[in-house]
């Protein structure tokens, strides 16, 4: 479904991701794997547009996607949840919601009660502006908005940071029935018995460079990668 081909993303004059490359399959869970300041972020922002890589090439769905627009990456299919959230902090969380609604083109989408049904308590703040939610629950607004717009794939980034162990459960159980539903994730963590849980294939990256690649149990089993991210 995704494929990054030795991408190169700068900051400016500043050079972050060198290289990198990495492929994602319908219907999987991927994760990214690094320390803070690794790249992960940067490579979420390189795939949605955000932060356009200089070099390489970024195919989604056999389509040259490289450097075009997040808001014609969204209509073509590729959900983005945010380390920061983003969310309207002036507007309700049904509006959020709303906001973001996109049809699906294969019927049987996501709705806005289909959002409230995976996160109920979304639904009893229905009226409450999104920047008086707390942290849990403005990631869980943060990817019903992404949900909205019934995309295939769905990029999250670092969706367990600032969370307490209970709403961390609570994610892990949300991504395993977003899966269930043929949804395709690209997750970047650095939680890593969170991820690898969830996780049908990985990569790690460091100093902005891909250093491994393998499924969660060659993962496990490497010296190298408990190394790198201190599992």
């Amino acid at each position: 479904m995704l494929e990054v081909q030795r991408i190169h993303t700068f900051y400016g004059l500043s050079h972050i991701l060198f290289d990198v490359s990495l492929q994602v399959k319908q219907g999987q869970v991927v994760c990214l794997l690094g320390r803070n300041g690794a790249g992960k972020t940067t490579t979420l922002k390189s795939i949605m547009g955000l932060t356009p890589p200089c070099k390489g090439k970024i195919t989604f769905k056999n389509e040259n996607i490289t450097g075009k627009q997040p808001y014609i990456l969204a209509r073509k299919g590729i959900g983005y949840v945010p380390d920061d959230r983003r969310i309207f902090a002036d507007l309700s969380v049904k509006d959020n919601l709303e906001i973001a609604a996109r049809k699906s083109v294969k019927g049987n989408g996501w709705t806005l009660q289909r959002v409230y049904d995976l996160f109920p308590s979304l639904k009893g703040f229905a009226e409450r502006k999104g920047g008086l939610l707390s942290g849990g629950e403005q990631k869980m607004l943060a990817i019903g908005r992404a949900l909205m717009g019934n995309p295939d794939l769905l990029l999250l980034d670092e969706p367990t940071e600032g969370l307490a162990p209970g709403l961390v459960k609570t994610l892990r159980e949300t991504i395993q029935a977003l899966k269930s539903t043929g949804l395709t994730v690209l997750l970047a963590e650095q939680n890593v018995k969170f991820t690898l849980k969830l996780s049908d294939y990985g990569y790690i990256i460091d100093d902005g460079r891909i250093c491994y690649q393998g499924t969660v149990q060659e993962l496990i089993a490497s010296d190298e990668v408990r190394k790198t991210c201190g599992i």
